[in-house]
């Protein structure tokens, strides 16, 4: 167990850019990672000293130490890569909001379609996007890989450069660091649509079928309720018919064109 945690450090030492200028407590804990492999290796050799085997004994384990780190390595990141294919499988099946997935080294694994539409849409710069995610992810996978705490609070930001907000969703298959990956969700700052749950299914049901008897139905809300919340959603979007809403929820993003 303490040989996987020394592999496991070396691992997020690893993830490091190969030109990062390092900083003194950054080089002290990529010497204690590395000192303490190097201690484990030394530990589970003598025990192999200590049981007198003759096929497998320590100068085994110690001349193989570089070769065991290194094959380690390349199975944290293999299973880094098909976790962040299970996660891209799912969001693109869910039609899950724009999104943008990380690794710790804080780079881009990928990004779902539903993004490229939002974007589009919108007529939104998407590399001016994916630059501020970037900025908005770095540190928090820094975060990660220092296992640090991250705050609730600094898994949301808004990105005044870009007109967008982020939210970071930290997804864990298991306790090795290489399984860790940030999701990042990307909305708009300014939008007209703040619309509560209730509003926007109603607005939806509205839209669609175009009759209040309908969405008070499916709501399960009276058709006075459904009038009161049509007036407000009518009056968050500056809208006056059902055509007007209709168009309004498809262009930003909350409703099919079907």
């Amino acid at each position: 167990r303490r040989l996987v945690a020394a592999l496991d450090d070396l691992y997020l030492v690893n993830l490091l850019p190969e030109k990062t200028e390092v900083a003194p407590e950054l080089a002290d804990r990529i010497s204690t990672a590395e000192s303490g492999f190097d201690t484990q290796i030394e530990a589970a050799a003598r025990l192999l000293d200590r049981q007198e085997l003759v096929s497998v004994n320590g100068s085994v384990l110690r001349a193989a130490a570089a070769a065991v780190a290194e094959a380690a390595q390349d199975v944290v990141r293999r299973r880094s890569n098909e976790f962040a294919l299970d996660i891209a499988r799912g969001q693109e099946t869910l039609r899950a909001a724009p999104s943008i997935l990380f690794k710790l080294d804080g780079q881009v694994v990928w990004s779902n379609h539903a993004l490229n539409e939002w974007a589009e849409q919108r007529g939104m710069n998407q590399p001016k996007i994916l630059q501020s995610a970037c900025r908005f992810a770095g540190p928090l996978c820094a975060a990660l890989r220092r296992r640090e705490d991250v705050k609730r609070s600094q898994l949301k930001k808004r990105m005044a450069d870009s007109g967008v907000h982020f939210r970071g969703v930290i997804k864990r298959r298991g306790q090795s660091a290489g399984e860790t990956l940030l999701l990042v969700e990307v909305t708009e700052t300014k939008r007209a649509t703040d619309l509560s749950p209730r509003e926007l299914q109603v607005a939806r049901l509205v839209a669609q079928h175009g009759s209040y008897n309908t969405a008070a139905e499916v709501a399960e809300v009276s058709l006075d309720s459904v009038r009161t919340y049509v007036r407000r959603i009518y009056r968050k979007f500056g809208v006056s018919t059902r055509t007007q809403l209709k168009a309004r929820l498809i262009r930003e993003g909350l409703l099919d064109r079907g």
